[in-house]
């Protein structure tokens, strides 16, 4: 294949090049590792024992994030640094403001 197709293929239509990381449609950066929503239950404490139906094997880390708390968006998190029982790594974390459970992968 010439270097010539090889352009042809990467062009987006009305030309220009899409660039690594752009949405298609946009044109904007796309978020990576964004946050989802995760099905979590808790011991007493507020632990997660089970993340998406699979057992926590191993907390490696906890931590709390409190920041913009001048601002009408504040952020009060939780994060768990997880393994699981199948040995996929993971990271949750419990919104206070808008409450609810996101995962994202560690």
């Amino acid at each position: 294949m010439t270097e010539d197709a090889v352009s042809r293929r990467r062009a987006r239509p009305g030309g220009g090049v899409l660039r690594s990381g752009t949405s298609p449609k946009t044109g904007r950066a796309r978020a990576l590792n964004a946050p989802r929503a995760a099905l979590v239950e808790t011991n007493a404490a507020g632990v997660p024992i089970v993340i998406n139906r699979q057992q926590v094997a191993l907390i490696r880390e906890e931590w709390r994030v409190v920041d913009r708390w001048w601002t009408e968006e504040p952020v009060y998190r939780r994060y768990f640094d997880c393994v699981l029982a199948g040995g996929m790594g993971v990271v949750v974390f419990h919104d206070a403001v808008r409450g609810g459970w996101l995962e994202q992968k560690a």
